[in-house]
C-alpha cells in the first residue's frame, strides 16, 4: 500500500490538510488546488487514485474528470468528493464517468476504508449515505467521538492544529461574508458558508454546521435579513467553540 500514489484535488486548505493527514498514513500523495493543476500534474506524473472535489474555482471537478478521460491522461479511478448525496446525484456522477464518490462531511474510518478498497482492487461503487442535515446531528458544540476517530490516524498535536486552523478559517470567512453585504454579494456569502458547512460537519462542530447550513440556504434564496442574522449567530458560536476547545481535556491525553 505504501507504494501507491494518490492525487488530492481540492481548493479548500483545511480539507486538503485533513485528507493529507489521513492518506499519508497509507501511502504517498500529492495535492493540487483545482482541475487545471490536476491536468498539468497528470501530464507528467502517474497516480493510482485521484480524489476530485466537485466545487472548485477555475475548473470544477466534473469538467476536470471529463478532460482527464478525453485526453486519456490516466486510467486510474477518479473518486468525486461531494456534498451532494441524493440517489439521483449518485447516478449522475457515475453516469458522467466517476468511478465512485465520497460524501462530505467525511467520516475518517469510512474514508480510509474507501481509499484502501479502491487502491487494493477495482471497487464496486459505494452505497450513498444521506447528506448530513440538522435533523441527523445531535445538538452538541463538539462531537468528541469525531475527534477520537481522527486521533486514531494522527497525533493529538496534528488534530488539535487542524481544529485551530478550522477556527481561524471560520473567523475569516464570517468576516469576509459580513463585508460582502456592503457590495450586495450574496454569492460570495453562500460560497463562504458552504465551506464552513463542509468543514464543520467533517470535524463534528455540530452547532456551527447547523447554522452554516441554514445560512447557506438563506443566501441561496436571497434572504438578506435571515442571512445577516445567521452570520451574527455564527460569530458568537465560533467564540463559544473556541472557548470549549480550550477547555476540552481530550487533547491532554
Amino acid at each position: 500500500m505504501k507504494s501507491k500514489r494518490v492525487l488530492i484535488v481540492d481548493d479548500n486548505d483545511l480539507n486538503r490538510k485533513l485528507f493529507e493527514n489521513l492518506i499519508g498514513q497509507l501511502c504517498y500523495f500529492k495535492s493540487v488546488k483545482n482541475g487545471i493543476e490536476a491536468l498539468d500534474i497528470l501530464k507528467v506524473e502517474n497516480f493510482d487514485l485521484i480524489l476530485m472535489d466537485i466545487q472548485m474555482p477555475q475548473m470544477d471537478g466534473m469538467t476536470a474528470m471529463k478532460q482527464i478521460k478525453i485526453s486519456k491522461l490516466t486510467e486510474s479511478p477518479i473518486i468525486a468528493v461531494t456534498a451532494f448525496a441524493e440517489l439521483e446525484d449518485k447516478n449522475n456522477f457515475l453516469d458522467q464517468g466517476f468511478d465512485d464518490f465520497i460524501v462530505k462531511p467525511i467520516r475518517p474510518r469510512e474514508f480510509i476504508e474507501c481509499i484502501k478498497e479502491t487502491l487494493s482492487r477495482n471497487p464496486t461503487p459505494q452505497k450513498v449515505q444521506n447528506e448530513t442535515t440538522s435533523e441527523t446531528l445531535s445538538d452538541l458544540i463538539l462531537d468528541v467521538q469525531v475527534i477520537k476517530q481522527l486521533m486514531k490516524y494522527n497525533s493529538t498535536e496534528i488534530i488539535k492544529n487542524v481544529y485551530l486552523d478550522f477556527l481561524k478559517e471560520c473567523e475569516k470567512l464570517v468576516e469576509d461574508s459580513q463585508n460582502s453585504f456592503s457590495t450586495s454579494d450574496l454569492q460570495s456569502i453562500e460560497d463562504h458558508l458552504h465551506i464552513i458547512k463542509g468543514n464543520s460537519g467533517t470535524l463534528g462542530a455540530n452547532k456551527i454546521f447547523k447554522l452554516s447550513q441554514k445560512g447557506e440556504l438563506h443566501a441561496k434564496n436571497s434572504n438578506w435579513a435571515e442571512t445577516k442574522k445567521i452570520l451574527q449567530q455564527l460569530q458568537n458560536e465560533i467564540l463559544i467553540f473556541r472557548e470549549y476547545l480550550n477547555e476540552e481535556t481530550i487533547f491532554e491525553s
